[in-house]
């Protein structure tokens, strides 16, 4: 009996743990680096093949994804007044989008009209609610296994 209390006990630390805390202005403003991790979600995409020679194919592909995402880095800058600036820095270009973003009703970040005008890139993120779950914004979609993430770089 002692032995079950103390992993129902362990259990709930662990649970209040990796909970998303409610985003905060505060906690936002300033310089964020996407991180993307491709081989996580290639190893995920390979898991749900239809066929093992589909399976094969994003395997192999992966490490091709991967050596390319090494080369690209996306920046957002979230500003006071709402406003928030992508960078994208490839292969020695540089693009920027501007935005908006704002903390809905559950707590979470969400970023919106990015730019749409714009033909040259576009990243979009509608839709999407951002958690903050222990000092990184993590997309709800990635939320499990934390593949696609922001940390703050000021």
């Amino acid at each position: 009996m002692k032995r079950t209390i103390a992993l129902f006990a362990i259990a709930l630390c662990l649970t209040t743990v990796v909970q998303a805390q409610k985003v905060q202005e505060k906690d936002i403003i300033g310089t964020w680096k996407l991180v993307i991790d491709i081989e996580e979600e290639m190893e995920e995409e390979a898991e749900e093949a239809d066929t093992m020679l589909e399976e094969v194919f994003i395997k192999a592909v992966s490490g091709f994804v991967g050596g390319i995402m090494e080369d690209i880095e996306i920046y957002f800058e979230f500003k006071r007044n709402n406003d928030v600036k992508i960078t994208v820095n490839a292969y020695d270009e540089t693009e920027t989008e501007t935005g908006s973003w704002y903390i809905n009703k559950r707590g979470y970040l969400v970023i919106e009209d990015i730019d749409e005008d714009n033909d040259d890139f576009s990243i979009s993120t509608d839709d999407d609610e951002w958690k903050l779950i222990d000092g990184i914004l993590v997309s709800d979609e990635h939320e499990k296994n934390r593949s696609v993430y922001m940390t703050k770089v000021d």
